[in-house]
């Protein structure tokens, strides 16, 4: 049998989609039991969101044939969120101002344009990559240490950060006010 025609390849699919689903929802309790001062009801649902994740990313390499590349994952990433932003929170937003739900289609709308926000972001982070502009750029630039906070100023960022030793990808453009 083709496994792109089995039930298997179909099985595999709901498989990851509903590990990540559930290890969302984990995430989610574990932060609202945080909220309650409730650790170790938090540390179950930080673990078992963790165990889903583990067991999607097994799922989603044998879906793909092996692992991706952060290029790959990145442009992935793009045309899902542009596509969650135009076809589904934009529609969703149409139908509840249709039923008069217009708070609701305020929050639909504001969802697309996280959506669109998100979507820009991974797209140009994966031709910062494709162009190996990601940590040097063509003209200088500030930069950030994101462990320690350092700011540098250079066409690339340090390649080790002189204050807390970190390597040059956990620096990223400051953005001033």
């Amino acid at each position: 049998m083709d496994f792109q025609q089995s039930q298997t390849l179909i099985n595999l699919q709901i498989a990851y989609k509903n590990e990540l689903e559930t290890s969302s929802k984990n995430n989610i309790f574990g932060i609202q039991a945080g909220n309650e001062n409730q650790l170790r009801i938090s540390d179950i649902f930080s673990t078992v969101s963790r165990n889903n994740r583990f067991i999607a990313n097994r799922l989603r390499r044998l879906l793909n044939g092996g692992n991706t590349t952060s290029y790959e994952n990145l442009l992935e990433s793009s045309e899902d969120e542009r596509y969650a932003q135009k076809n589904i929170y934009l529609e969703y937003s149409q139908i509840a101002l249709q039923e008069g739900y217009t708070d609701i289609s305020s929050l639909f709308n504001g969802i697309s344009n996280i959506k669109l926000n998100h979507s820009f972001l991974t797209k140009i982070t994966a031709a910062d990559l494709k162009n190996n502009e990601l940590y040097c750029k063509k003209d200088e630039r500030t930069w950030v240490c994101l462990g320690c906070g350092n700011i540098m100023s250079g066409l690339c960022a340090p390649e080790i950060c002189p204050i807390c030793g970190y390597p040059q990808t956990f620096y990223e453009l400051f953005l001033s006010l």
